[in-house]
Protein backbone atom coordinates (compact mmCIF):
# COMPACT_ATOMS: atom_id res chain seq x y z
CA UNK A 1 0.00 0.00 0.00
CA UNK A 2 1.42 3.35 -1.04
CA UNK A 3 0.50 6.91 -0.08
CA UNK A 4 -0.96 7.54 -3.55
CA UNK A 5 -3.35 4.59 -3.03
CA UNK A 6 -5.13 6.49 -0.27
CA UNK A 7 -7.30 9.40 -1.44
CA UNK A 8 -6.62 12.82 0.02
CA UNK A 9 -9.09 13.89 2.70
CA UNK A 10 -10.57 16.64 0.51
CA UNK A 11 -11.12 14.21 -2.37
CA UNK A 12 -12.71 11.68 -0.02
CA UNK A 13 -14.92 14.38 1.50
CA UNK A 14 -16.08 15.49 -1.96
CA UNK A 15 -16.88 11.89 -2.94
CA UNK A 16 -18.93 11.36 0.24
CA UNK A 17 -20.88 14.58 -0.30
CA UNK A 18 -21.51 13.71 -3.95
CA UNK A 19 -22.79 10.24 -3.05
CA UNK A 20 -25.03 11.70 -0.35
CA UNK A 21 -26.53 14.13 -2.88
CA UNK A 22 -27.25 11.28 -5.31
CA UNK A 23 -28.93 9.27 -2.53
CA UNK A 24 -30.87 12.27 -1.20
CA UNK A 25 -32.20 13.17 -4.67
CA UNK A 26 -33.35 9.58 -5.20
CA UNK A 27 -35.05 9.60 -1.80
CA UNK A 28 -36.90 12.82 -2.70
CA UNK A 29 -38.05 11.21 -5.96
CA UNK A 30 -39.23 8.08 -4.15
CA UNK A 31 -41.13 10.07 -1.52
CA UNK A 32 -42.78 12.26 -4.17
CA UNK A 33 -43.99 9.11 -5.98
CA UNK A 34 -45.47 7.58 -2.83
CA UNK A 35 -48.97 6.14 -3.29
CA UNK A 36 -49.72 6.54 0.41
CA UNK A 37 -49.15 8.89 3.26
CA UNK A 38 -45.61 9.02 4.60
CA UNK A 39 -45.22 8.07 8.24
CA UNK A 40 -42.27 9.22 10.32
CA UNK A 41 -40.98 7.85 13.60
CA UNK A 42 -38.25 9.26 15.78
CA UNK A 43 -36.18 8.05 18.68
CA UNK A 44 -33.74 9.96 20.85
CA UNK A 45 -31.29 8.61 23.38
CA UNK A 46 -27.90 9.26 24.87
CA UNK A 47 -24.89 7.06 25.40
CA UNK A 48 -23.34 6.30 28.76
CA UNK A 49 -20.98 9.18 28.01
CA UNK A 50 -24.05 11.44 27.50
CA UNK A 51 -23.50 11.76 23.74
CA UNK A 52 -26.91 12.49 22.18
CA UNK A 53 -28.34 10.49 19.28
CA UNK A 54 -31.39 11.02 17.07
CA UNK A 55 -32.83 8.45 14.67
CA UNK A 56 -35.59 9.25 12.18
CA UNK A 57 -37.26 6.68 9.94
CA UNK A 58 -39.86 7.09 7.21
CA UNK A 59 -42.29 4.47 5.93
CA UNK A 60 -44.27 4.67 2.69
CA UNK A 61 -45.78 2.51 -0.03
CA UNK A 62 -44.59 2.52 -3.62
CA UNK A 63 -46.39 1.48 -6.76
CA UNK A 64 -45.09 -1.88 -7.99
CA UNK A 65 -43.67 -1.80 -11.52
CA UNK A 66 -46.02 -3.43 -14.02
CA UNK A 67 -44.87 -6.56 -15.77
Amino acid sequence: LKDEDIPHRTKLRAAIIEQFQVYFNQLKTDLAASVSKISFTADVWSSFMMKPYLAITAHWLEQLPSG
